[in-house]
């Protein structure tokens, strides 16, 4: 029985560049700056699992649900049949209308909230001071660790999306510390052309090898395309 979580897509060589897919059971931190590209590869990866069999749960900071469902067809990543049939659970951190601010609590009551956990994947796109409170302690952030780790302990994958300059960086090295899967993500201009560059920082229990860095681009009609060029 395969020890990962595969993403094979045809159109892309995403699943083979992380070593066949992602861990069982694991803490994945995908890490980048705004416009790094760490939203297109959570999307790419939900996408991914949910056309492999997975069932996945999916918390936007950035998008309402029909954006979201806009944003995954420009990409032909299409996601209404996952959501009819409750392979996708779509979660907007915001209403559709206006600009709300979150609760102090929100992630409290996130974490006990079981339906989202029903799912083999929960990703959280974006993990911010939003949700986790800059002011949050040293005994809290690590209780919020292990609440995480006891998620995946019961055969569940959590992949957390973070922008560096956006939360508590206590928590941030923490989950850089436990997390199973490290991938920094950022925009750099390669022989005149802007694109995005994934560097693994870890990798644990990989199914094969896993290419260290590999640069990206995001193409309307076709999602995440890996890109043959040289890193400079």
């Amino acid at each position: 029985m395969s020890n990962v979580l595969s993403l094979f897509l045809k159109r892309d060589e995403l699943n083979t560049k992380l070593g066949n897919g992602m861990p069982k059971d694991s803490l994945s931190l995908i890490e980048g700056n705004d416009g790094g590209g760490k939203s297109i590869m959570a999307q790419r990866l939900a996408f991914g699992l949910l056309e492999n069999g997975y069932t996945v749960t999916y918390i936007s900071s950035e998008l309402h649900t029909m954006g979201f469902i806009q944003q995954m067809n420009s990409l032909n990543y299409e996601v209404i049949e996952h959501i009819l049939n409750d392979r996708l659970l779509f979660i907007p951190m915001f209403p559709y209308l206006g600009h709300v601010k979150l609760r102090k609590n929100f992630m409290e009551k996130m974490m006990k909230t079981k339906k989202i956990f029903e799912k083999d994947v929960i990703i959280i796109d974006t993990l911010s001071y939003l949700i986790v409170r800059d002011s949050i302690s040293e005994e809290e952030s690590f209780t919020f660790i292990k609440t995480l780790k006891n998620i995946t302990s019961m055969n569940k994958c959590i992949i957390l999306c973070v922008d560096p300059e956006q939360i508590n960086h206590r928590v941030l090295n923490l989950i850089r510390g436990v997390a199973d899967v490290f991938i920094q993500v950022e925009a750099k201009t390669v022989l005149g052309n802007l694109l995005r560059v994934a560097s693994v920082r870890r990798f644990r229990r990989a199914e094969k090898d896993v290419s260290l860095e590999f640069p990206f681009k995001v193409e309307p009609g076709r999602g995440l395309t890996i890109e043959i060029a040289a890193l400079s």
